[in-house]
């Protein structure tokens, strides 16, 4: 795979951009399906939650001279801590001198400023939107204040990732996985994981009952309290789904259909749970948990309910772009940041496969 500048000028066969041909991109799930966004959030902010009272209702004691008592309620309060993020980018013309966009840039002294060209507008800033989305669900998702290489140790980083690109906050994941460290009741073990390649981590998968046994453990094995949560579903990697849907075609002879039903999410039923096929974690397990002979958990789902895993931000979840030419340095230069973090309301609502 190279990059646009690869794509040289061919006798000025192409007049415009909108002809060039978009690689093959994946649709990725729309960012707030699987959790909820509060845009009130404060790095140091505390957040209370109010749970059931205590059981009330004794055998009578005394008919006219009952005896009192208090009755507390339940209660739990977290703290947001938000990590900083930005994207500081700079253009040079000479960056696509000598390429089929050479033909957009300006004339004269304003050559250098790409601000509103048509290369910035075609292919530029739809490309860097598409990248800030996949920055939401990695920071989101896999982020790790004490990111790692996997040559370093403990890290599960693929070696040559930059590691900064996941230390701005700690990610859902590593939130779960702390749960399950502390509560090994609210994990359900997927055996394949422990593979030592990534050929006998996805085969074990596909083994006859290992893909429904998992689910079905994680619906036994959950607090009863997370099916009568609104949006209660199980969130898992494709890879997990697929085995499920093979696995419940061959052990029960019954098609499990999944529909799109928004951005290429695909959702189903098992057992009337809904199931959400998340594709992207595939991808990312691949591209940033790679030791190139196995993937770390490659395999791995949630059972919970979106209103259950909580991003905060102190407004918009994407910052607005800042895109100016710099006279002084002859550029044209991108700017976003924002402020990120994410909690789990109440850590006995999950139940992780992994």
């Amino acid at each position: 795979m190279g990059t646009f500048k690869d794509l040289t000028p061919d006798n000025g066969a192409i007049k415009t951009l909108q002809e060039l041909i978009p690689m093959t991109t994946f649709k990725d799930e729309s960012l707030e399906a699987l959790f909820t966004l509060m845009t009130s959030a404060r790095n140091g902010k505390k957040l209370g939650f109010i749970g059931d009272m205590e059981d009330v209702g004794t055998k009578l004691t005394n008919r006219c001279n009952p005896t009192y008592v208090s009755a507390s309620i339940e209660a739990n309060e977290k703290e947001w801590e938000l990590g900083e993020w930005e994207i500081p980018l700079k253009l040079c013309y000479d960056d696509i001198m000598g390429t089929v966009a050479e033909y957009t840039l300006k004339t004269g002294t304003d050559k250098g400023d790409m601000t509103s060209i048509e290369y910035m507008n075609v292919v530029y800033r739809p490309a860097l939107e598409k990248a800030m989305i996949n920055m939401m669900w990695r920071l989101i998702w896999f982020g790790d204040k004490d990111a790692k290489n996997i040559t370093e140790g403990s890290g599960q980083i693929t070696d040559g990732v930059n590691t900064n690109l996941f230390t701005v906050a700690d990610g859902f994941w590593k939130r779960l996985f702390a749960i399950i460290t502390d509560n090994e009741s609210q994990k359900t073990a997927i055996e394949a994981n422990s593979q030592t390649t990534a050929a006998l981590q996805k085969s074990k998968l596909l083994e006859s009952g290992v893909a429904t046994g998992i689910v079905d453990s994680m619906l036994m094995e959950a607090d009863p309290r997370i099916s009568t949560l609104d949006g209660a579903a199980i969130f898992m990697t494709k890879s997990l789904a697929d085995a499920l849907t093979q696995d419940v075609k061959k052990t029960y002879r019954d098609i499990m259909p999944w529909t799109v039903i928004f951005d290429g999410v695909q959702m189903a039923q098992y057992n009337g749970v809904p199931i959400y096929s998340v594709s992207i974690w595939d991808r990312m397990i691949q591209k940033y948990q790679n030791d190139k002979t196995k993937l770390n958990i490659p395999h791995r789902a949630v059972y919970t309910s979106p209103k259950n895993l909580l991003v905060g931000a102190p407004g918009e979840l994407i910052s607005d772009l800042d895109i100016f030419f710099n006279r002084e340095k002859r550029q044209t230069q991108i700017y976003s940041t924002g402020d990120l973090g994410t909690l789990i309301a109440e850590d006995e609502l999950v139940q992780v496969a992994c």
